[in-house]
């Protein structure tokens, strides 16, 4: 074996063929560790917090990709089971009084939707 075949061996296995490793939640996780972990604390001010901001982000994105096939399965699920088939005709739905006798329906499956969104967006709420 080779000096670049013992080299290859050792990267990370594909898990997003065609494409090369590392995948996008890698680097996403990568830069986000660097902006994090390396640069941040040798920063101040406002440079401090535009790192910070790059940093939630990268990892608001990573969590995205992370959940987004299991969050849009089951929007998709609460929405079929409301006669929904989208988000817009929910709301008109709401708006026309065509749910007010299953309004609990509706409020869970509306919590279920934020719950979703808040373990993305910054998931210390959604446990706090």
């Amino acid at each position: 074996m080779t000096e670049s075949d013992q080299t290859d061996a050792q990267l990370p296995g594909r898990t997003n063929a065609p494409y090369d490793a590392p995948d996008a939640q890698q680097l996403i996780a990568a830069v986000h560790n660097y902006l994090h972990d390396d640069l941040m604390p040798r920063s101040s001010g406002a440079d401090r917090w535009l790192l910070r901001v790059a940093a939630n982000a990268l990892a608001i994105a990573g969590r995205e990709i992370q959940h987004a096939p299991a969050h849009q399965a089951g929007h998709g699920a609460r929405l079929a089971e409301l006669g929904a088939a989208s988000d817009r005709d929910l709301c008109h739905a709401i708006r026309t009084g065509d749910f007010d006798d299953r309004w609990d329906e509706v409020a869970g499956a509306v919590r279920a939707a934020i719950a979703d969104s808040l373990s993305v967006a910054n998931p210390g709420y959604a446990n706090g």
